[in-house]
């Protein structure tokens, strides 16, 4: 019954509401926690009536202060409500006290999804009033919308903002709302400058980093140096492995599509040995505990993910390749599966990118583990280490010393033939694939292992086919 005498009273009270302005909005602002919906629709109509008879700089001066001081979405639904009733002229030129507050870091940054709900409504509201008018506060109005989107958890919130998100495009006279990316992501990156270097895995501004990057699409490509630095300071090993785990994450979402993100202005090759090096490398080193393995693990998925854009080449990186295998060789041991099935498809693609650069020494630091791994407790891994042989033996090349390096060659063939015979006919026929491309290395060397080893096979079917392809050779006599 209140409810409704309130709008009434407001209706014919008209501009001597202004009067009464402080003890009125207190009560709306109760009024709109009520259990009865009924009445809470009637207060807010009556604040649209607030709006249209009380000056805004009267209610700016009262509500504006309290949105600041007290993360309560009752006030937001109230001053919502009051932008929706003021007249477009009228409050243009209080466009700018709103926009600030609402931008505020103590206004946007909230985790309640009902706050969250209310300061999209009110940044609605102030859009679709503002109109063009909000061109000179569009920043404002961008930072409030991105800052909803990143703390919210909830998709459908999400989904909410990128719609107003292109309505205040839409407002502003640009395509879509990648332009308003264009124009502020740069403005929103340079705000994250003061604070990066002290970030963690609660720190609101990683979560607007997370989102504005993944949001932003090829304009990401733009701004690759401060990117990178912000990346790289924040994957240090010294980290909190939690805020890794989430850039890691971040990273490779953008390395997945890499042509419309990192590499959209194809510059990001030039970056690219920063990333192993500083960031991947530095991360694959063994630390224990669970958090640090599942480290280990995301970032030698970044870098197959790196590996499978293309990017990484020969010549990029040759001058961290001793490094980077050193690294790969210890995770072939690590505990966790996924980190070792990985670490092979790495290698194999490192193999066939880098195979110019593969001297002997580098190719004989790596055969043993990769033999340690056909014994591997996963059979899926096994075939991948198969994989990994056959782009290891087209590392050799013509010159390679065979009577130099017979002795390497000898582990290489023994531990290759006891999978030949194998209980799994999959690995079986990997392995002898293998063999074939290994047997013009030296010939007579793998000849005569079979011959030692072919008795003692349960299946001798791939000893004969080998010997039989062995023997075709041209340097086979020799």
């Amino acid at each position: 019954m209140a409810s409704k005498l309130l709008y009434t009273l407001l209706l014919n009270a008209e501009d001597h509401t202004t009067q009464h302005m402080q003890k009125l909005l207190a009560g709306m602002y109760k009024a709109c926690s009520d259990d009865e919906k009924e009445v809470v629709e009637r207060v807010l109509k009556s604040a649209e009536l607030v709006g249209f008879f009380v000056s805004p700089e009267v209610y700016c001066k009262l509500t504006l202060p309290t949105i600041k001081s007290a993360q309560n979405a009752y006030v937001l639904m109230v001053m919502t409500s009051i932008v929706k009733g003021t007249q477009s002229e009228l409050l243009k030129p209080h466009l700018d006290k709103i926009c600030d507050t609402l931008a505020h870091p103590d206004v946007c940054r909230a985790e309640q999804v009902s706050y969250l709900n209310q300061l999209l409504a009110c940044t609605d509201a102030v859009i679709a009033k503002g109109g063009q008018d909000c061109k000179d506060f569009s920043l404002q109005l961008f930072t409030t919308l991105l800052n909803i989107m990143a703390m919210s958890n909830i998709e459908e919130l999400k989904q909410q903002v990128k719609v107003s998100m292109n309505q205040l495009a839409e407002v502003l006279g640009l395509e879509n709302s990648n332009q308003l990316y264009e124009l502020h992501t740069k403005q929103v990156l340079d705000s994250l400058k003061g604070s990066y270097e002290q970030w963690t895995n609660y720190s609101t501004e990683r979560l607007i980093f997370d989102t504005l990057l993944t949001e932003a699409g090829p304009v990401v490509g733009e701004y690759l140096d401060d990117i990178i630095l912000m990346l790289k300071t924040n994957l240090h090993p010294d980290k909190d492995p939690e805020l890794r785990l989430k850039l890691f994450s971040l990273l490779s979402r953008l390395v997945t599509s890499t042509g419309n993100t990192l590499n959209s202005q194809e510059k990001f090759g030039d970056f690219v040995v920063v990333v192993v090096r500083d960031m991947i490398i530095a991360n694959c080193v063994w630390y224990a505990g669970r958090t640090a393995a599942a480290v280990r693990t995301i970032a030698v998925s970044c870098l197959w993910a790196l590996f499978q854009s293309g990017l990484l080449t020969n010549e990029r990186l040759n001058s961290i390749l001793d490094e980077l295998l050193t690294q790969l060789i210890s995770l072939l041991e690590d505990d966790v599966r996924t980190t070792r099935l990985v670490t092979c498809r790495v290698l194999q693609k490192l193999l066939t990118v880098c195979s110019e650069s593969f001297e002997p020494d580098r190719l004989h630091k790596m055969y043993m583990e990769l033999l340690k791994r056909m014994d591997d407790s996963s059979d899926e891994i096994r075939k991948a280490v198969a994989k990994t042989f056959s782009a290891f033996f087209n590392c050799f090349k013509e010159d390679y010393d065979r009577q130099l390096y017979k002795a390497h060659l000898e582990e290489i063939y023994k531990g290759l033939l006891v999978h030949l015979d194998d209980p799994d006919p999959e690995i079986q026929e990997a392995v002898f694939m293998v063999l074939k491309q290994a047997a013009p290395v030296h010939p007579t060397l793998l000849r005569e292992y079979v011959q030692v080893v072919k008795h003692k096979h349960r299946i001798p079917k791939y000893c004969n086919q080998l010997l039989e392809y062995i023997n075709g050779l041209p340097d086979a006599a020799s």
